[in-house]
């Protein structure tokens, strides 16, 4: 039996592709840097997509110290900031991991660009930033690992939702003529001391547009790890090598976050997947050769993601075996070469995909919550 709602997309970006030897497959210009992201947001809105990922791991690091591997990466806050005004639908997730700032501070932040956008943003949870991070800042305060650090995750990710509702969508009167700016009855002092963090609100800025903006949690694969992402994550992206592990990955999100009192349909499952494309599968098969030669061993670092290696009509029938059996609610596209592959998917892919009813032909919402077909949330303080 096939499933009548249509497929969830997103794209995660960087500046030459997933691949390690993105950057000398690439065509085009890479500077000015901003504007290769624009385009190709812009390629992804033109898609229909729902969201484009930014900060996601994606090349390899430059582990050898010869200069070979593409080592760059913007910071995800201001790049999404940048492409607010270069699009006007698609959405836009930015990552911020949990471990080295404050739920003030990214409650606050996201909030404002939630405003910015309209309604479009998302903020990648990174659980993974104590080790991607760490040697970088020496100054902070080692920050706890096993329980300890998903408690914290808990806590943090708790708070800033906490402080997303502190003002209620009715909170701000305006009224002139009585000279009354706000309803104080619908604003919520958000006085938190708890384990590890301690806040006194409520947050100084509105209520987001989505009321939360999306959250997005990456499969730490770990117990502890995907019982937090079933209670707290809007969107949870999985590494599955073949459909009936997707399947069980997500049966078991499913039943963790119904254990936690949500409605399953509340969480989107995306299955991460690097597509490597050619108008025949031996084509494709010499593209991936071609830019696997090119990188040395030293410098390897694979993803934890299905590799494709396919025509379009190929990669589409293995959308609809994995979306009709339920193993996910869609894909997280990791484009090998950018910006190459992000339009190859988009002009060969999506009018495949489209044509089989797996993909959406416009954008029927304004916000991501609406693209992904998530109910928007109450403030938890409302009445």
């Amino acid at each position: 039996m096939t499933r009548s709602e249509p497929m969830c997309l997103t794209a995660s970006l960087s500046a030459t592709g997933a691949h390690p030897a993105g950057w000398r497959a690439s065509t085009g210009a890479v500077w000015p840097i901003g504007r290769r992201f624009q385009e190709m947001a812009r390629t992804a809105e033109r898609g229909k997509l729902d969201a484009v990922l930014l900060g996601q791991p994606v090349a390899a690091r430059a582990s050898s110290g010869a200069g070979r591997t593409d080592s760059l990466r913007l910071d995800a806050l201001p790049l999404l900031g940048s492409l607010i005004a270069a699009t006007s639908r698609i959405g836009l997730g930015a990552t911020w991991a949990v471990d080295f700032t404050e739920p003030y501070n990214v409650a606050r932040v996201f909030a404002t660009l939630d405003h910015l956008a309209g309604g479009r943003t998302a903020w990648i949870a990174d659980l993974f930033g104590a080790a991607d991070l760490g040697p970088f800042f020496g100054h902070a305060r080692n920050v706890a690992q096993g329980d300890d650090y998903i408690e914290r995750a808990r806590e943090f990710i708790d708070l800033t939702r906490a402080l997303w509702d502190s003002w209620e969508d009715e909170a701000f009167l305006l009224d002139k003529p009585s000279g009354r700016f706000a309803d104080p009855d619908r604003v919520h002092p958000v006085h938190h001391a708890g384990r590890f963090f301690t806040v006194r609100g409520p947050l100084n800025v509105p209520r987001p547009v989505q009321g939360n903006p999306i959250v997005i949690q990456r499969d730490p694969g770990t117990d502890a790890g995907r019982r937090l992402a079933a209670e707290t994550a809007d969107v949870f992206l999985i590494a599955s090598a073949t459909p009936a592990e997707a399947y069980a990955v997500s049966r078991e999100m499913r039943a963790l976050a119904a254990s936690h009192g949500r409605r399953t349909e509340s969480l989107r499952i995306l299955a991460t997947i690097i597509p490597i494309l050619g108008s025949t599968e031996a084509a494709a098969r010499q593209t991936a050769d071609a830019l696997d030669a090119m990188v040395e061993p030293a410098d390897a670092d694979p993803l934890a993601a299905l590799r494709f290696i396919g025509t379009a009509a190929q990669l589409v029938d293995l959308f609809a075996t994995w979306h009709d059996g339920r193993c996910c609610d869609g894909f997280n596209i990791l484009p090998a070469v950018l910006p190459n592959d992000l339009t190859e998917f988009v002009d060969t892919v999506i009018p495949l995909a489209r044509s089989r009813s797996l993909v959406r032909a416009e954008y029927e919402g304004e916000t991501l919550h609406e693209h992904l077909r998530l109910a928007r949330p109450r403030s938890r303080y409302a009445a």
